[in-house]
C-alpha cells in the first residue's frame, strides 16, 4: 500500500514534512487541516510555501509546476495534487 493511497494518508505525511521543514509548533500543525487556506489560513509566508514544496518535490521525485502552484489555494488541492502525481509517477514505472 502507497504513503499516497488515501487523503488522510497524505495529509499525514504533510503534516510530518511540514513538521520536520519548517519546526512548526502544534497548534501551526493542527491548523493543517483540508479546508485551511495555504497562505492565510497556515499563515505561512511564501519562503515556508516554497520551502514545503520543495521537500514535497524532494519526497515524491517529481517537480511541482508554476501553473499547479498558482492553483494551490487550499491545503485539499495540495492533498489532491500529491494524490495525482504520485498516481501518474506510480503508473510510468
Amino acid at each position: 500500500m502507497s504513503v499516497f493511497e488515501t487523503d488522510e494518508a497524505v495529509l499525514e505525511r504533510l503534516k510530518q514534512l511540514a513538521g520536520d521543514r519548517l519546526e512548526l509548533t502544534p497548534e501551526k500543525m493542527e491548523a493543517i487541516r483540508p479546508e485551511a487556506r495555504i497562505g492565510e489560513g497556515l499563515q505561512f509566508d511564501s519562503l515556508a510555501q516554497v520551502t514545503l514544496l520543495a521537500a514535497i518535490e524532494d519526497e515524491l521525485g517529481f517537480a511541482i509546476e508554476f501553473e499547479d502552484r498558482e492553483r494551490l489555494q487550499s491545503v485539499s488541492d495540495l492533498v489532491r495534487l500529491i494524490r495525482e502525481r504520485a498516481t501518474r509517477s506510480s503508473s510510468c514505472n
